[in-house]
């Protein structure tokens, strides 16, 4: 799986954030790092097909063969803070209602206690607490079969124990699987073989 930007460019109103972005992504690990208002988001989002292009081309093979997007999306899994859930589920409901679209690589209510969520599995998501709910996000991202997880400040509204289920479980669910990751914090970056992406 390769994801191969040509000279993008996205602008939002007469501002261009991405400017003239070049890069191929393998199934290796990333960071996306600088400064805020520096599109780290957006270059995420541009990458999950989330946004499209305001200039150049974003294009996606597998064995050097050009996919569709819609191939692509099925290889994908996107994570960020902003994500909205559907608040009035409870976290197992949640789970086999994401399950009915995606594939697991295990049956997620078996690994609730790896996430720190076994005593909330019949709560519903409204009722949690930011860091909870950002450890259900992280439990579907690394559960959820994909080439790519792409993580936008995965450790956001994460305590000490947060942090270290997520430093733990990245470690367990990426093996041959391609990692970006949008931060500025030194913590999220878990992998010694971490390309740096530095926008400007």
């Amino acid at each position: 799986m390769n994801i191969k930007f040509e000279n993008v460019s996205k602008k939002f109103g007469a501002k261009k954030v991405i400017k003239n972005f070049s890069k191929s992504f393998k199934r290796k690990k990333y960071a996306i790092v600088g400064d805020n208002g520096s599109g780290k988001s957006t270059l995420l989002q541009l990458i999950s097909n989330l946004i499209t292009p305001s200039d150049g081309k974003i294009i996606y093979s597998l064995d050097d063969i050009e996919i569709d997007k819609e191939l692509f999306i099925k290889k994908i899994i996107f994570s960020a803070p902003y994500q909205k859930l559907v608040e009035e589920l409870t976290v197992k409901e949640f789970l086999i209602f994401h399950y009915k679209f995606r594939d697991y690589i295990k049956n997620p209510l078996t690994i609730l206690s790896e996430f720190g969520l076994e005593n909330f599995k019949n709560t519903q998501i409204k009722n949690l607490s930011s860091g909870s709910e950002q450890k259900l996000k992280l439990l579907i991202s690394f559960n959820t079969k994909a080439d790519f997880i792409l993580l936008d400040e995965p450790t956001t509204n994460l305590d000490r124990k947060g942090i270290t289920i997520y430093t733990k479980t990245i470690k367990k669910y990426s093996k041959d699987r391609g990692i970006i990751i949008a931060t500025n914090r030194e913590k999220d970056i878990v992998f010694d073989e971490t390309e740096v992406i530095e926008l400007i």
